[in-house]
């Protein structure tokens, strides 16, 4: 009998989990404007070593950020760093729309000042968020300048993720996206490469660019829920090791 009760105790709490793992909650985590004049991306097509999207040297942005505990802080200077790098051709993905993939990269923002979120105090020069990626991909309409144009990378290719004021896990990013404007000259394809014709990539430019990270994270009930399911398991596995003795 004591041991179909540990059982059922277990396999309740088992069953817990699933369900629990379902329960999340999605939400932009770290947004971001241009702050100083000008253009803070930069378009190189390097021929045979492929293409570069690129800050060429740190700008300051704006961020907002939410920490998932409540904390929430808008207008915070950081400096970017983003560089991003792939070497496929152009690719027509419908219409006017075309994109070129990431082999991969990196991302950053570094706190220009002191600032406090929540119960976190964040250094002037610390990590705001920094991580590597592989995948993602460049899209634009072409021709086109402002307001077509997106970089968009699955949070399924981050890793080496860090940050001062966010837990990794258990807080999961989701994507990152940056929408380009001011795209100068605007979208058109390298010599040899135009329109149709194949082996073709985006001539260079420069933008601004603004965007934004999501990411999810187990809603309060739902730790509550995982709480319980390990503890039952736990309480079960002591029973029967007592019960053994």
């Amino acid at each position: 009998m004591k041991m179909l009760m540990k059982s059922a105790i277990a396999a309740a709490a088992l069953a817990l989990m699933p369900m629990a793992a379902q329960a999340t909650t999605s939400v932009s985590i770290l947004s971001f404007t241009a702050n100083q004049a000008g253009a803070n991306l930069t378009y190189k097509d390097n021929g045979a070593a492929g293409w570069t999207l690129s800050t060429v040297t740190p700008k300051n942005v704006l961020v907002t950020l939410e920490d998932f505990g409540g904390g929430f802080i808008s207008g915070v200077a950081a400096k970017m760093t983003f560089n991003g790098s792939g070497t496929s051709y152009a690719v027509n993905n419908s219409g006017s729309l075309w994109s070129q993939a990431f082999t991969g990269g990196t991302v950053s923002f570094q706190a220009v000042n002191a600032f406090t979120i929540g119960s976190t105090n964040v250094a002037a020069g610390a990590n705001i968020l920094t991580l590597s990626f592989t995948g993602g991909e460049l899209s634009a309409i072409v021709p086109g300048t402002s307001g077509n144009a997106l970089v968009s990378i699955p949070g399924d290719s981050f890793f080496n993720v860090s940050s001062a004021f966010l837990d990794f896990p258990p807080i999961k990013l989701t994507d990152f996206s940056i929408s380009l404007a001011n795209v100068i000259p605007g979208f058109t394809f390298s010599p040899g490469g135009l329109g149709g014709q194949a082996n073709g990539r985006f001539s260079n430019f420069t933008a601004r660019g603004s965007g934004d990270f999501t990411a999810t994270v187990p809603e309060p009930e739902t730790w509550a829920m995982l709480l319980l399911g390990f503890g039952l398991v736990g309480f079960a596995r002591r029973r029967q090791v007592r019960a053994a003795a």
